[in-house]
């Protein structure tokens, strides 16, 4: 993955991703401090749900929990890389899906995507990206 500006980025890809939304949240690290099943939501932006979502959930369970925070709607595409669940590199796994995300939209595939990554036990750090093509 490659942050550049806008004129670098049209000199590097003909269909650049670019991001449009960012954020992070943390709960707390201790377990009976917080709900595990639920997450309190995480501030994904307004406007049209993404085509392809790219979620970083290492366990079946969690991509339900995350589709529930986000908001994403059974019409988005959720992991079509296969995500976490057929590769998780131990400290890469969140980044490969924000650029699985991109990837979608340099190659076609989609318009708007999300990609996610997590850390921390138990889905405690959640990142959230956002990306258009333009």
């Amino acid at each position: 993955m490659i942050l550049a500006s806008a004129e670098r980025a049209r000199e590097l890809c003909e269909r650049p991703a670019w991001i449009t939304w960012f954020g992070h949240r943390a709960e707390s690290a201790a377990l009976g401090a917080r709900d595990l099943v639920t997450l309190a939501p995480l501030g994904a932006p307004d406007g049209p749900m993404p085509d392809v979502a790219e979620l970083h959930a290492p366990f079946t369970h969690q991509e339900i929990i995350l589709r529930e925070a986000l908001g994403i709607g059974a019409a988005t595409d959720v992991n079509p890389s296969g995500g976490a669940l057929v590769a998780n590199p131990m400290f890469a796994a969140g980044l490969a899906r924000l650029g699985c995300a991109a990837q979608a939209i340099m190659t076609g595939r989609a318009d708007r995507a999300l990609g996610h990554a997590t850390s921390g036990p138990l889905l405690q750090q959640n990142l959230v990206c956002t990306m258009e093509a333009q």
